[in-house]
């Protein structure tokens, strides 16, 4: 069958584009001719048209051949008022990743949150909505939206197998890992004051703090922060820690400080999903998060939840699991008693089966079967 899918933008680095990658790639696979209209596109691998706006998709003879058209939702972008215009023949799906409320992003983002709000209402237009989580199916519920839907969780691209050891083990440094964009929502400055803290309160604890951002999407004041925290941590604990920003960084590497890593905190406000709470299982990290959105249901029960916007109840969250990484008992069989419950619990989100129901989702809306 013919697909088209939308959205504004498919880059590097993005929880979004990284899906509708995966939901491309599969869909190929799987015989179909899939083509993605966006502004802007950075997987070389996804067949893609660049648009101006929603005239040049209309007319596109493949846009309009569509026995699918898949819209991708989780912030404001013109092109999804598409969604109205679509051919008759064609079956809609929309695949939500939820909106970050205003509340926890800045000032001058408040209008495009604003906007976002109201083209949700778009997702009634659809004949099934795809949500990553239950949590998310809940803000369309809450908001009356009443469209048929599927919750359908992310492919997270985790580790092969269980994390053997980590090199904390050996040279007694804690290893703290944060993935996210740096941005009010994801609890950076919550992050830098609970660390700090924890040195504070423990001078023999020995720490590396390693944060990956896509610095496109981060806020500057809060990157200023980071490098101020390096610079007055180097002043005031010496050698006891290193702060690194690892900005834009490869799969690669972020791989490597997850696997390299003992414990990954995000203090994050609000979540549709966060695939890094699942790659952080999955390479044996212990992971510290505010109780909130999807976070206690995205890690199973493997997860330190802290409440949210308690900083003093994170560091002191984050301290004890400094003993525990540290402790002869963790390290003895502790840690790998641990490592191979939270890879399996990862596994569950791993890339065949959200093929599988993906895939299986398409064609079931194209044939009718969703129908009833």
């Amino acid at each position: 069958m013919k697909i088209s899918v939308v959205h504004g933008i498919c880059v590097r680095n993005d929880a979004i584009s990284n899906a509708i990658a995966d939901n491309i790639g599969w869909l190929i696979e799987a015989g179909h001719e899939v083509v993605l209209f966006a502004y802007a596109c950075e997987h070389a691998a996804v067949p893609h048209r660049l648009v101006r706006d929603v005239t040049d998709i209309v007319p596109d003879p493949h846009f309009q051949a569509s026995d699918a058209v898949i819209f991708h939702f989780g912030i404001f972008y013109p092109l999804f008022d598409l969604i109205m215009l679509v051919p008759a023949r064609a079956r809609r799906l929309v695949v939500f990743h939820n909106i970050t409320p205003k509340q926890f992003v800045g000032a001058e983002h408040h209008a495009t949150i604003d906007k976002s709000f109201a083209q949700m209402g778009n997702v009634m237009f659809a004949d099934h909505v795809a949500c990553d989580s239950a949590s998310n199916l809940a803000v369309l519920r809450t908001a009356a939206v009443t469209t048929p839907a599927s919750v359908l969780p992310l492919a997270v691209h985790g580790q092969a197998q269980p994390c053997a050891a980590k090199p904390g083990h050996a040279d007694c440094i804690v290893r703290i890992v944060f993935i996210g964009r740096l941005v009010q929502s994801k609890g950076v400055a919550d992050l830098l004051d609970a660390v700090a803290r924890c040195l504070r309160a423990d001078t023999t604890a020995q720490i590396a703090l390693d944060l990956v951002a896509n610095l496109g999407f981060s806020d500057p004041v809060l990157v200023d922060a980071v490098h101020g925290a390096a610079a007055e941590w180097a002043r005031v604990f010496d050698s006891r820690v290193t702060l690194r920003l690892h900005g834009d960084a490869p799969d690669e590497l972020k791989q490597r400080l997850l696997a390299q890593g003992d414990v990954f905190v995000l203090p994050t406000y609000h979540e549709g999903f966060c695939v890094p709470i699942v790659e952080a299982l999955s390479a044996g990290c212990r992971v510290v998060c505010y109780d909130n959105s999807n976070t206690p249901a995205i890690a199973g029960g493997f997860a330190r939840l802290v409440p949210t916007g308690d900083i003093a109840a994170l560091a002191a969250a984050i301290g004890d699991e400094l003993a525990l990484v540290r402790s002869p008992p963790w390290q003895a069989d502790g840690f790998a008693t641990f490592a191979a419950g939270a890879w399996g619990h990862a596994k569950t989100f791993a890339p065949a089966r959200a093929r599988c129901r993906l895939t299986t989702l398409v064609a079931d809306l194209v044939n009718g079967a969703l129908d009833n």
